[in-house]
């Protein structure tokens, strides 16, 4: 089969709903002749007598014909899809992120909005589930990028840093460690831990403690942050945590305490992951760019 072009689908597509090849000129601002050329090097290459032509009768589609319009004009949809997705500097079409359930409520609704405000034939969508999770999906292709802590990532990926995060602990403001500006980890022996149970934040922290010679006393933990810290904040315990709200209160409006730990604790940071090796589309570019420019304020991870 020899090639065909897009002009002689064009023509073959307005020669079929005009029922004319003159008509068809008229609507593509072309000549007859140069539409009749078109049509009959289209039949050539696909080697199928597509339309009759009688001279004052017009054309008539033949059976062949009728059954290769609706794949002429489904192929025209298709360029004009890639044309407009070129013209739109690649910012159209499918997005999906995975997101850190603990991250989401910082990030998730800023991404969404712009997208939706600046970029609306972005179809942004995502999922909240724990960094191993996402990340299976994302190397079966079900998922675009991860935001996640850079200590959650294994091999296979490539991580480009957002902000960069630090633990810290959480009381209540009556706690007496609350008194202190930054609390060493062997303050925290005999208090009890209200502590986040998803992987892999439970093995992370635990593993801190346990370099610090602690053997933590794990009253709760919960999967929701939310939950862990109205607890501390109704003085049952401390928390470890990444991620700082505005305001320091809790949903009930009872008021939390953020100390930095003193000891030499591993950095960490949020990152927007990608498979390794693989290229960031346009719109991977630009969700980058606006995270890093968005939460460059490092207030909520340190």
């Amino acid at each position: 089969m020899a090639d065909f072009t897009l002009r002689q689908l064009e023509c073959f597509v307005a020669v079929v709903e005009e029922r004319s090849i003159t008509a068809a000129a008229r609507r593509l601002h072309l000549t007859p002749g140069a539409v009749s050329v078109a049509l009959r090097d289209l039949e050539d290459a696909l080697g199928v007598q597509l339309a009759v032509r009688r001279r004052g009768e017009g054309a008539t589609i033949t059976p062949t014909g009728e059954l290769a319009y609706a794949r002429a004009r489904a192929t025209l949809a298709d360029a004009g899809t890639l044309r407009d997705l070129v013209r739109s500097d690649g910012l159209s079409g499918p997005l999906r992120i995975g997101c850190f359930t603990t991250i989401s409520p910082w990030m998730i609704p800023a991404i969404v909005a712009h997208f939706d405000r600046e970029h609306p034939q972005v179809d942004l969508q995502f999922v909240e589930g724990p960094t191993s999770v996402l990340s299976a999906r994302m190397r079966a292709g079900e998922l675009d990028t991860v935001l996640t802590y850079a200590n959650h990532l294994g091999t296979g990926v490539t991580a480009h840093q957002i902000t960069p995060a630090r633990l810290q602990v959480v009381v209540a403001p009556d706690h007496p460690l609350a008194e202190l500006e930054e609390i060493p980890l062997r303050r925290l022996e005999n208090e009890r831990a209200i502590l986040l149970g998803i992987e892999p934040a439970i093995s992370h922290v635990e593993s801190i403690l346990r370099q610090a010679g602690l053997l933590p006393t794990i009253a709760w933990r919960s999967t929701a942050v939310e939950t862990i810290r109205s607890m501390v904040a109704r003085g049952l315990g401390y928390t470890i945590l990444m991620g700082r709200p505005y305001g320091d209160h809790t949903y009930d409006g009872l008021p939390l305490v953020y100390r930095r730990i003193s000891d030499d604790v591993a950095p960490n940071s949020v990152v927007l992951a990608v498979p390794e090796r693989m290229q960031p589309s346009a719109m991977l570019t630009h969700l980058i760019a606006f995270c890093q420019g968005e939460f460059a304020d490092e207030r909520h991870f340190l």
